[in-house]
């Protein structure tokens, strides 16, 4: 059988249209059909794609093993997700992931794994900014992709709200509009309807736990400074300080001081009140919001220490402290991330700025970024 004949029958055989193998490998309908029919063949780099999407052994086609396919993706994102963890950069993770997804197109796992780190770098500061565009378009598109091939409602669900995110910075509101009223409304919603189940089964931990969930939701887009229709910030400087200062007061509120990974959140507005305060030629408030920040983020990586993560997943929960404030007593927080370094991170690089030059001899201003070395081991 020549190797048009076998892609024909491979195809036919996963039920597969021309049409949707070409999609998968970004080629044209025509391209695919010419394979078929014998008239060309396949570019040699796309060949270990046309593989992966057809399932082809490796006597057939290029020496694939499609028994250990599942696993080499399994064992490629793990490592990518320990990259992250590690704190590597984005740009290596995309690398590995690009190369895997060439030899697997239709791995949508993969594909979304991908598309996540190119969010990321489309969101960060390694990149400029046409090449911020640049890593944004393709992850949009591998979102696309997902949507077009992938039958796992999670990971359509995951790369709708990705879009939506997308288009909203695109200004393309009205197809945002249209997959977000594709979604599921809120009071159906996995996590409203838990909430339900575990005050029917008096599952009081789960009950605490979901409870704080939705009040953190809010609490998140409290410190949002949106821009109305003209293109202005809705609250000017004095009123964002003004609200991170709500938030710090309705955090200690909710959380008598425990506040195990909203910690994280406490951090984020000490150091946004300790630049406010350092501009206005505050030295000692600006000091004691960045010590404050500090403790914070040592506090989180404390919470987080004894926690054994792998591909996101918390495998020990049993070793996360249950709150002790009154309103979600005996609940857990949920956590994914990374051990406080990213936050370590991201108040030494705010620590650095030249607004604080004045602060920096100061021995509270060392020891606070002596905490923060340690957690991230420098």
């Amino acid at each position: 059988m020549n190797l048009g004949t076998t892609i024909r029958t491979a195809r036919r055989a996963k039920d597969m249209t021309q049409e949707t193998l070409a999609s998968l490998l970004g080629v044209t309908l025509s391209a695919v059909s010419q394979w078929e029919q014998g008239k060309t063949m396949p570019d040699i780099a796309l060949v270990p794609g046309l593989c992966s999407a057809l399932d082809l052994s490796a006597d057939t086609l290029f020496g694939l093993d499609p028994a250990s396919k599942e696993e080499q993706i399994e064992a490629v994102i793990a490592e990518a997700e320990r990259m992250e963890d590690r704190n590597e950069s984005p740009r290596d993770v995309l690398r590995l992931l690009d190369d895997t997804l060439a030899r697997y197109p239709d791995s949508m796992k993969l594909t979304s794994q991908t598309a996540y780190v190119l969010r990321v770098l489309a969101n960060g500061d390694e990149a400029s900014a046409e090449e911020r565009k640049n890593y944004a378009d393709r992850a949009a598109a591998l979102y696309e992709k997902i949507l077009a091939h992938s039958t796992d409602e999670e990971l359509r669900q995951s790369a709708k709200q990705s879009l939506i995110f997308h288009f909203c910075e695109r200004g393309d509101f009205a197809r945002a509009t249209e997959l977000a009223e594709t979604m599921p409304i809120c009071v159906i919603s996995r996590e409203n309807l838990m909430f339900t189940i575990c005050r029917w089964r008096h599952d009081v931990p789960l009950f605490q736990y979901y409870k704080q969930f939705f009040l953190n939701q809010a609490l998140d887009d409290m410190t949002f400074n949106c821009r109305d229709t003209d293109g202005k910030w809705f609250y000017g400087e004095d009123e964002m300080a003004a609200i991170h200062e709500k938030r710090l007061a309705v955090l200690e509120v909710l959380y008598d001081g425990d506040y195990l990974l909203a910690n994280g959140a406490v951090a984020f507005s000490h150091g946004e009140l300790a630049e406010y305060r350092a501009r206005r030629g505050e030295e000692e408030a600006a000091l004691s919001h960045l010590t404050q920040a500090a403790d914070a983020v040592e506090a989180l990586h404390a919470y987080l220490a004894p926690v054994v993560i792998d591909r996101h997943t918390v495998q020990n929960g049993d070793a996360l402290p249950r709150f002790t404030c009154l309103l979600f007593r005996g609940g857990q927080a949920d956590t994914v991330n990374g051990a406080a370094m990213g936050d370590a991170r991201r108040l030494l690089d705010r620590m650095a700025k030249p607004i604080f030059n004045s602060l920096r001899p100061r021995p509270a201003f060392a020891a606070a970024e002596e905490k923060l070395r340690a957690i991230l081991h420098e």
